[in-house]
């Protein structure tokens, strides 16, 4: 099976791109419903929320996701504990998901991952895609998306690896800045380099 991972920077519109792509017919393995899924699959990671921040990230014993994130991304420091808890459970159910979907007989799956590159998941793929937008586009997408400052938005973005790393590292790369309909287009093209073919769209 080709296992292909998909990147990009907050706000880069990859997401858009991979429903394109899960719509096509192939399966998706996402990073991010893992790393919610994993928080009631293995009580550890909440242990340890509990006894790092107590009542500041839970109310009435429920998680609350959107301040436990404010506070990850106000502190490298708290954001790599965190990872260093969390990420060998997301590294664990991905690599189950994966082969669930090679013994079905799946000939190729999506790895959508955010951290593809920071946590090094790339290597365990056979080609990796990097969702790029424009710096300027991608903030002005992200504080509209999120209904934050510019101060706010830009501390998101630096706190993720710089975008020329990742274009380094990337096998393919495809600009969503613009056009949707050109990016698919651009889709359609690196999908062909590996040897799928979608299928045309009826009009």
């Amino acid at each position: 099976m080709l296992r292909i991972g998909i990147t990009g920077g907050i706000a880069s519109g990859k997401s858009t791109i991979v429903k394109f792509i899960s719509g096509k017919g192939i399966p998706v393995v996402d990073a991010d419903i893992i790393s919610r899924e994993v928080l009631e699959l293995y009580p550890k990671i909440i242990d340890y929320l509990k006894g790092k921040y107590g009542n500041l990230v839970f109310k009435d014993g429920v998680l609350d996701r959107k301040e436990l994130g404010r506070i990850i991304f106000s502190s490298d420091k708290d954001r790599k504990a965190y990872t260093d808890v969390i990420m060998p459970f997301i590294r664990l159910e991905i690599e189950k998901r994966l082969d669930r979907l090679e013994s079905e007989g799946c000939e190729a799956a999506i790895l959508d991952a955010p951290l593809l590159f920071e946590e090094g998941f790339e290597k365990d793929m056979d080609a990796s895609i990097l969702v790029y937008a424009d710096p300027l586009v991608q903030l002005q997408r992200l504080m509209k998306r999120n209904g934050i400052t510019e101060e706010e938005a830009k501390r998101m973005i630096s706190s993720q690896m710089p975008v020329q790393k990742k274009l380094e590292l990337a096998d393919y790369v495809v600009d969503n800045s613009g056009d949707l309909e050109r990016t698919k287009e651009e889709i359609d093209m690196v999908f062909m380099k590996m040897g799928i073919y979608f299928e045309e769209e009826n009009s």
